[in-house]
């Protein structure tokens, strides 16, 4: 990391490195802290909250810095499909996953995000990929099922299985959005389209939580402070997140994934108890090579591997 920042970068590039590095360890708490909030709202009402928190927060830079930004009627469609896949259906995923699963396990599962992405490179965009970026993305799916698989259910986590399938499903769609937002970010500042997905967020999950539980606005409780925490840390990632991938490749960008997890373990086992058995951790190493491999360019860098892990007595030779 300290090269990354030293070297020869320019300042926008070292900006960015950071930006990611902040706005992922600061994602992996937010699954803890949504796992908390969860005891006391249902899904949809403590997302509503978070969103509201977040859009007072963005609300003043629209009157101010944006005011006179226009934007296109086709880019319109684009920030609409940006929205609709995150935060809306992404934040729905993702919370009800945690009723099901721990907030680290979901951690994990969100750093497969680079392997979705080569996913749909293949699938949908018909890109041609090195065959080096088949066994990453072997690997991972591997990792994925064991880990699910290999999960103690618990009151933390009563179904491991279901909450880490709805928590790709999540990834899928932010992968989805990611995509979106690489093309308008050719026209717009990055905070303008954060900004943007947080306030017709905020405008859907009142109108959703006015058909679900018939009120504007939810009941305030003793979980006010870590609402605005989730509330203030929506701003803060989604602005820093879109600032990296804007201003980076998606190669340079993408390993910066690693840490989510990381954190979302890390917090998850202190606040919250939440176990971590060898099963996992095993899980989480073949989704972690498997994220390494399906980023290599070159066959090189493979062979190297393989012949470090062949000399470690990792595998045979």
């Amino acid at each position: 990391m300290k090269d990354f920042l030293l070297n020869n970068t320019n300042k926008n590039e070292r900006f960015a490195y950071i930006s990611l590095v902040v706005a992922t360890v600061l994602y992996g708490t937010t699954l803890t802290a949504m796992k908390v909030c969860l005891n006391f709202y249902s899904e949809v009402e403590m997302i509503t909250l978070r969103m509201i928190i977040s859009s007072l927060l963005f609300l003043p830079f629209f009157f101010t810095v944006y005011k006179d930004l226009k934007v296109d009627k086709i880019d319109f469609k684009f920030i609409l499909l940006m929205t609709i896949c995150e935060p809306c259906l992404y934040f729905l995923f993702e919370t009800h996953a945690l009723r099901f699963t721990t907030s680290g396990q979901a951690g994990v599962v969100s750093s497969m995000e680079p392997i979705l992405i080569i996913i749909f490179a293949k699938f949908i965009l018909k890109e041609h990929l090195p065959k080096i970026a088949y066994i990453g993305v072997l690997l991972g799916i591997i990792g994925s099922v064991v880990l699910s698989l290999g999960s103690d259910v618990n009151e933390l986590a009563p179904n491991p299985i279901l909450g880490n399938s709805l928590e790709m499903c999540a990834e899928i769609l932010t992968v989805t959005s990611i995509i979106t937002t690489k093309y308008l970010m050719d026209k717009y500042p990055p905070f303008f389209l954060a900004g943007s997905q947080v306030l017709l967020g905020a405008v859907f999950f009142i109108v959703l939580n006015i058909v679900r539980h018939g009120s504007f606005i939810p009941v305030i409780n003793e979980s006010l402070p870590i609402l605005i925490y989730l509330g203030v840390l929506t701003v803060v990632s989604y602005a820093l997140y879109n600032y990296g991938i804007c201003t980076l490749s998606a190669s340079k960008a993408s390993p910066f994934l690693y840490m989510l997890p990381i954190s979302s373990i890390c917090f998850g086992c202190f606040f919250l108890g939440e176990s971590f058995n060898l099963t996992q951790f095993f899980a989480c190493a073949l989704i972690f090579v498997g994220i390494y491999i399906s980023q290599m360019k070159d066959k090189r860098k493979f062979v190297k591997l393989r012949n470090f892990l062949r000399e470690k007595n990792i595998i045979k030779k």
